[in-house]
């Protein structure tokens, strides 16, 4: 689902909008490992994939998260210099293009947050008393203009990007502001806003209608130049689970009935606890593959006894 559309928006090149996915469910839903399968797969295709996740009880560190966001961009990009050649060709001109960019202020004011810049532009001199001529204690909008300024930059060198941040429904809402609104909202504006991605992913059983997430969303629909799209993931059903179990194991459905009901009934549906439990049965021989029958077979006098 989602490696087919980012993979369409390569073709593209038309278009210039920035597409945004909202991946939505509760916890345990699978929204984690859906969104990391993704991008390790693009990841191959030579996308530049970056993500990071919020904290229950720590919005007051929002700010720091997003800096940490765009702080693994900058170790991507010194990591590529020992890269192949492309990717070391690809580093060198990001520096430049950073370096020209932002110029030698603005830059001593972004080594603060994001440090790792010293190690991807080393011919810089990072000169403390440079960043007082802008400010040395950085406001929110000062760091908004530097970030988005930053990302700009990298998207004028044509290589695809996707930031993703999980667990949303714990960040603060100057810092939902500042990654769905000011920067999502300066990507939209550049002729290269198609070859970016974001992906954000949030319990919805802890967003009501009036929590900051909740209303950014709302406006990046009615947007004319982001394409935003909702992934909901629902906990599986027990014929889910059955129809699952059965391809897997590649037995009839009418033999693995049992086994989806006490599955279903231990995890409530929630895929990932759903396949922990089946990879224990596994571990424990509940589930044993029979040589003598070629097939796997469930000890169902264990099911009901299990832990």
């Amino acid at each position: 689902g989602l490696e087919t559309i980012c993979e369409l928006k390569l073709f593209q090149t038309q278009s210039i909008r920035t597409e945004a996915f909202f991946v939505s469910g509760k916890g345990g839903s699978g929204k984690s490992h859906l969104v990391n399968k993704c991008g390790d797969f693009l990841s191959t295709q030579g996308w530049l994939v970056v993500g990071e996740k919020f904290e229950r009880g720590h919005q007051h560190n929002s700010q720091d998260i997003v800096c940490s966001l765009f702080e693994k961009i900058v170790k991507k990009l010194v990591k590529l210099k020992a890269g192949s050649q492309q990717d070391s060709e690809y580093s060198q001109l990001a520096a430049k293009t950073l370096s020209d960019s932002l110029g030698a202020a603005r830059l001593c004011a972004l080594v603060e947050y994001l440090p790792s810049i010293r190690d991807l532009i080393t011919e810089a001199e990072f000169d403390a008393t440079q960043a007082n001529s802008i400010e040395s204690n950085l406001s929110h909008w000062k760091l908004v203009s530097l970030l988005t300024c930053f990302i700009n930059a990298l998207l004028k060198l044509d290589r695809p990007m996707i930031l993703i941040l999980d667990d949303l429904q714990w960040a603060e809402a100057l810092a939902i502001e500042l990654v769905l609104g000011e920067i999502l909202e300066s990507i939209e504006k550049q002729n290269n806003a198609h070859l970016f991605l974001f992906i954000g992913l949030y319990r919805d059983d802890e967003v009501s209608i009036y929590h900051p997430l909740f209303a950014k969303i709302n406006c990046l629909h009615e947007s004319s130049n982001i394409n935003t799209t909702d992934i909901q993931l629902s906990a599986f059903s027990k014929n889910d689970l059955v129809n699952m179990i059965s391809n897997e194991l590649k037995l009839p459905k009418r033999l693995v009935v049992e086994l989806g009901d006490v599955v279903h009934k231990r995890t409530s549906g929630h895929i990932l606890f759903a396949v922990e439990l089946l990879n224990s049965m596994v571990r424990d021989s509940t589930i044993y593959f029979s040589m003598n029958r070629r097939q796997f077979h469930c000890r169902i006098d264990r099911l009901y006894s299990l832990k």
